[in-house]
């Protein structure tokens, strides 16, 4: 947060003993200042001429020039003005320090987290499994692939063409799941494939790392699979349920999964197997590691085909891909978009939601009041339910984010 922005706790202290100067003489502001600051106003700064000369709620109004006459020790200056960027320049090329000798009126706060987000530098990793093949139902002008999306310049690059779903880094290695070429990619942090290991089969999508047992845990038709990382040795696959695939798609359509200790989550579109008959009893399951398929407990129910099950600070996350929302704990959820949402990530300070092209809208209509068909990614700030939405208008599917951690910080 730059140091311009103070609570009234903050400015008040600041404050104390100083003689307070707002600059901008700006009606909308002035009247909610005045009764909250520790002393009344010596005087208003305006760079309007016509205000020179004159006062406002009794307190006079001088030109800005008048700042060289003061101490600046002795004044304490609150920024009043709506277009504040300019004065904020200003003032510290006349030697004033942000935060110990100006800051904007604490009435700003909206325009706080608004400077906040317009100015967020963040790089954002996005897979997508579009194709660049007209024939097919998910092609999008882009294709698929990793894309790196660099907020800030609001540049995109496509870092790997392909058909990628879940994506994992450990370490300074990425793994990947390219859907079409039925393997698992490892890649380096600058995205160059080290290594390609088969998988045998198509629609493999969850992707995940056990970082106690040093394991991928991959998903498709309805199985988990488990794997040594180094090698890609099998381990063991685990049948979500005994409703076993009769060779038709899955039955409970298992998707995306993650690990915390000795605990497994996957999501699904159908707990009881019964998707392909319109029943959407979707959720997230947890089975222990050493049971995977026994004793499952439902930790989330009632969701409408989700995705993206995620470890975000201890709490079990998760997509309601269809109703748009994001949940960060039951029982309710923490933020609610216009779009098939798909793809989740935190860094920290802000999460980051992957939004597809929604050709299920059909399905929705009578229950939204917007239906939005950009794919791209929301920047969102839960407390505030700020948000702002990334558009990559050449793609159709986003299923997956990631934001790269420094290796060596791990």
């Amino acid at each position: 947060m730059e140091p311009w922005w103070k609570t009234w706790g903050e400015l008040k202290r600041k404050a104390q003993g100083r003689k307070i100067i707002l600059y901008g003489r700006m009606p909308d502001w002035i009247p909610k200042n005045v009764p909250r600051l520790p002393s009344k106003p010596a005087y208003i700064l305006d760079r309007n001429p016509a205000y020179t000369g004159q006062s406002y709620q009794g307190i006079p109004i001088f030109d800005p020039s008048k700042l060289a006459q003061e101490t600046r020790e002795d004044i304490y200056i609150v920024i009043t003005a709506g277009p504040y960027e300019g004065i904020v320049t200003f003032l510290i090329e006349s030697g004033f320090e942000p935060g110990e000798d100006f800051c904007c009126t604490p009435e700003y706060k909206d325009f706080q987290l608004l400077e906040e987000i317009r100015n967020y530098d963040q790089r954002v990793i996005v897979s997508s499994s579009d194709y660049l093949d007209k024939t097919q139902a998910r092609y999008s002008r882009a294709g698929g692939g990793l894309f790196s999306y660099h907020i800030g310049p609001n540049e995109v690059e496509c870092l790997l063409p392909g058909h990628f779903r879940q994506i994992e880094q450990v370490g300074n290695k990425i793994y990947a799941i390219e859907y079409v070429e039925m393997a698992l990619f490892v890649l380096d942090l600058d995205f160059n494939v080290l290594e390609k290991f088969p998988l045998g089969m198509s629609a493999f999508c969850g992707l995940a790392h056990d970082p106690k047992r040093d394991t991928l845990l991959l998903v498709a038709h309805d199985r988990i699979h488990v794997h040594e990382r180094e090698g890609f040795k099998e381990l063991g696959i685990y049948p979500y349920s005994d409703k076993l695939d009769d060779g038709e798609t899955g039955h409970h359509h298992l998707n995306d999964i993650c690990v915390l200790g000795d605990y497994v989550y996957v999501s699904y579109f159908s707990h009881s197997g019964n998707w392909k008959k319109g029943v959407f009893d979707g959720g997230v399951t947890e089975f222990r590691y050493d049971a995977i398929g026994q004793n499952p407990r439902i930790i989330y129910t009632d969701l409408w085909m989700p995705h993206s099950p995620k470890i975000i600070d201890g709490n079990i996350c998760v997509c309601d891909s269809m109703r748009g929302r994001l949940y960060l704990q039951t029982p309710s959820h923490i933020g609610e978009f216009d779009g098939f949402v798909r793809g989740l990530a935190f860094d920290g300070r802000f999460y980051f939601i992957g939004q597809s092209e929604d050709m299920y809208m059909g399905r929705v209509f009578g229950t939204r009041k917007n239906i939005m068909l950009n794919a791209g990614f929301y920047l969102f700030d839960p407390e505030t339910k700020a948000s702002r939405f990334y558009p990559m208008l050449d793609n159709m599917n986003i299923h997956d984010i990631l934001i790269l951690k420094d290796p060596d910080a791990e």
